[in-house]
């Protein structure tokens, strides 16, 4: 046999041994995904809440009632967790926001949380503040910082005060 038929085989196979000793991981979360148990799946799949939010902004009071909207979105599987129920929220007002939009100020947009889809839907895996309390938060403009930040003394420096806040408790769910 030609020795450069030999070499270029050697080389083939050790790409090939390096390729498969790569893709061992790989195929392990997959059949690790495969053969762990789904969660137990909620039998209420869908809710909505209405909730009432009075606030002040700059001396000026807004009142915001809306219904958040939550739907079981599913069976979604992390590294961290591994398979999990996964829900999705959004406003009735709006489909593509979980959270209240407020103001545009300096470069950022302040928000209001009113909750995770798995709190109104009583999905105690993620446990949440409990009674639920709003909470104002901003992202910043123009950044590749997508981190909500909670800072109090940028919250006083808009004048911005949560007045009252009524919201629709959680519904009582099972899992099976």
């Amino acid at each position: 046999m030609d020795k450069s038929v030999q070499n270029n085989r050697d080389m083939v196979s050790k790409v090939l041994g390096v390729m498969l000793w790569l893709m061992i991981p790989i195929l392990g979360f997959v059949v690790f995904n495969i053969s762990y148990p789904n969660p137990p799946m909620p039998e209420i799949r869908y809710g909505e809440f209405p909730f009432r939010l009075e606030y002040e902004i700059n001396g000026e009071r807004i009142v915001i009632e809306d219904t958040v909207i939550c739907e079981f979105d599913g069976v979604g599987w992390n590294e961290g967790v591994g398979k999990h129920r996964k829900w999705k929220s959004h406003l009735a007002s709006n489909k593509k926001e979980e959270d209240i939009f407020i103001v545009t100020a300096e470069k950022v947009k302040i928000y209001c949380y009113v909750g995770s889809a798995e709190y109104y839907m009583n999905d105690e895996r993620w446990p949440e503040q409990r009674p639920l309390t709003p909470r104002f938060y901003f992202v910043k403009l123009n950044s590749w910082d997508t981190t909500m930040y909670y800072i109090e003394e940028f919250i006083e420096k808009y004048g911005l005060k949560l007045i009252s806040w009524e919201f629709t408790d959680p519904i009582v769910n099972t899992f099976k």
